[in-house]
């Protein structure tokens, strides 16, 4: 598998709330990255690596944290629809 492509299903598990299988991913990646830094030949290589670790895993939070927010937001309106239908009976 290539970084990229490993990069793409990771950024899809998380995108899908594929938590376990992100986790999975990650292990796979962090492999990848260890590997290529590793092989980095100058700073500018790692400083490239790094920045892409950075971006990615910036990324990675920010989905992460705005599924969980809107999941958090379904859950608050669920128990407010919940409240009027009990005292409706």
């Amino acid at each position: 598998m290539t970084s990229q492509t490993v990069v793409d299903l990771l950024r899809r598990a998380v995108s899908s709330g594929a938590y376990r299988e992100a986790e999975r991913l990650l292990g796979v990646y962090r492999g990848e990255v260890q590997a290529r830094w590793e092989a980095a030949a100058s700073a500018e290589q790692r400083d490239a690596v790094a920045a892409e670790v950075r971006d990615l895993l910036g990324w990675a939070r920010t989905a992460t944290l705005a599924g969980r927010a809107h999941t958090q937001r379904k859950l608050i309106h669920l128990t407010c629809k919940k409240a009027y239908t009990t005292l409706s009976r």
